[in-house]
């Protein structure tokens, strides 16, 4: 007797690349976030902080996303909506509050060091001007990176992640500007007095806007999926049909379980069945009932359960 083991299932090269380049961008984002942490101390350059929440969160994010992308890959998650589950939701919407939070405090922290400027390194802001120029250029390669490996436009997480990158490129080329003023108003004699403050005012205030817009995103796209509802009268109905147009072919019917996640409705039920009644037998009717559902409730998630029906 031979015994055959589970097999993984073979990734193509497509699906690699996809993998590869989210890792790659992460990665990247990574490389420069310490430096950003410790330039900005120095510098005492909020801008440049706050640049390193933000790199932190959407690292974070990138983490859940690239999870959830090999759980796909390697076909576990068949039962969730786009392989998005309730743990990746929980966590999005954790980086979300976090992201949030942080992006209301640099906002006040903005109007706070407009109205009273603090004291600023001139040799550390030029520093930290060379750090966001080499962060534009490290967003610009996993930009390349993540194009090249998701623009046939088959993947969705993909598709979020290019669009995101590009959005990314944007504010740091903006952010880049911001510290690069902020720099040439402390290290120029004749520079206005409030030059210097006014960029880093709107730097860090730009900043914190991304990161409320991406929190707002993200709610959005959390909260759904963890608040489970009720399915319609409609769909109600659809159930009871499929379940009327077999009722000759089980035996008892045990419970129904239904709600809607998210944007997808899903159906448990559990069907009882006699004793001696056969394996195969059993196993066409719960297909045959899932496959109705299937088509009377199109995209949902279908489980038929067959139990030993009570005596």
């Amino acid at each position: 007797m031979t015994t055959s083991l589970p097999t993984r299932p073979v990734l193509d090269d497509a699906a690699r690349r996809r993998e590869r380049s989210i890792l790659v961008a992460c990665l990247l984002d990574c490389s420069i976030l310490v430096p950003y942490a410790v330039v900005g101390l120095l510098a005492n350059s909020l801008t440049m902080v706050a640049e390193t929440i933000r790199g932190v969160l959407m690292a974070a994010l990138e983490l859940v996303l690239l999870a959830v992308l090999r759980r796909i890959h390697r076909g576990r998650t068949t039962e969730y909506d786009y392989g998005v589950g309730k743990l990746e939701q929980f966590a999005n919407l954790a980086i979300g509050v976090t992201t949030g939070a942080c992006g209301i405090w640099l906002l006040f922290s903005a109007v706070t060091r407009w109205w009273s400027p603090p004291e600023q390194a001139g040799l550390g802001l030029v520093f930290a001007a060379l750090l966001s120029v080499a962060n534009l250029g490290l967003n610009a390669a996993a930009l390349r990176g993540l194009w090249l490996a998701g623009k046939d436009g088959t993947s969705a997480i993909m598709t979020v992640q290019i669009r995101g990158r590009v959005v990314k490129l944007i504010s740091s080329a903006l952010v880049a500007v911001a510290i690069g003023v902020n720099a040439a108003g402390e290290v120029m004699g004749d520079a206005p007095p409030w030059l210097s403050p006014l960029a880093e005012a709107l730097g860090t205030g730009f900043v914190g806007l991304v990161m409320v817009q991406l929190a707002v995103n993200l709610w959005r796209e959390s909260v759904p999926h963890l608040l489970d509802r009720s399915l319609d009268e409609a769909r109600q109905a659809s159930i009871n049909r499929a379940l009327a147009s077999h009722f000759t072919e089980y035996d008892a019917l045990l419970g129904v379980k239904s709600r809607i996640a998210g944007k997808q409705a899903q159906v448990d039920i559990a069907l009882g069945f006699a004793p001696e009644r056969q394996i195969g037998d059993i196993q066409r009717v719960a297909d045959a009932i899932a496959a109705d559902l299937r088509d009377l409730i199109p995209g949902s998630v279908i489980t038929v359960t067959p139990v030993a029906a009570p005596g």
